[in-house]
């Protein structure tokens, strides 16, 4: 049985690409209160980030046999913290750009990405309906970033507490680029 170190490259540029839509959508969020300008740029980037996360739920489906077995022993407490904020930030992934499409529409707006197309309308215009989906859509969203922080710590727990440097496994770079670096720390 070959055993398996790294995640395939699909999984890995799906990680890396939703990370910087998913964290740069935030921090656009957040300066909403300021700047009203910035919805379209927030809403188009939401409509990305649903799509790319539909598409990496499917390829975590279709590629579910080529991962990498977890660093952290079953059973323990470790292994649980780490499925169970892995298993949120999937349903945080599409639910939050869903309730942003369903409160854009409860306003009384189409959902555009980038003027390039718009989606279907989902729900009809009511003023409560999309206060209530807004504030749903905002707590979900801080939610969001409190498991983003704890996935960083989670990485940096292990590279500090028990030694193992697990980005290698993550990043969408070339096996060989790897083996090079390795070997050339290795040399120092």
């Amino acid at each position: 049985m070959k055993h398996i170190y790294r995640y395939p490259f699909s999984i890995s540029m799906l990680h890396w690409l939703l990370a910087v839509a998913l964290i740069g959508n935030l921090i656009i969020g957040w300066m909403l209160d300021d700047n009203e300008d910035l919805l379209a740029l927030h809403k188009s980037i939401g409509i990305v980030v649903l799509g790319l996360a539909l598409v990496r739920v499917l390829n975590r489906l279709r590629m579910r046999n080529l991962l990498p077995p977890s660093t952290n022993a079953a059973g323990t407490p470790a292994y649980l913290a780490e499925k169970v904020v892995h298993y949120s930030l999937y349903v945080l992934m599409l639910a939050i750009p869903l309730l942003g499409w369903l409160k854009t529409n409860a306003a009384g707006h189409v959902a555009s990405c980038f003027g390039l197309f718009s989606l279907p309308t989902l729900v009809s215009k009511s003023h409560e309906l999309s206060h209530w989906l807004g504030q749903l859509h905002s707590l979900t969203a801080y939610g969001l970033a409190v498991l983003v922080g704890l996935h960083l710590l989670g990485a940096l727990a292990h590279r500090l507490l028990k030694s193992e440097n697990i980005l290698p496994r993550i990043l969408p770079l070339p096996t060989r680029v790897l083996q090079h670096r390795r070997v050339a720390r290795d040399r120092d």
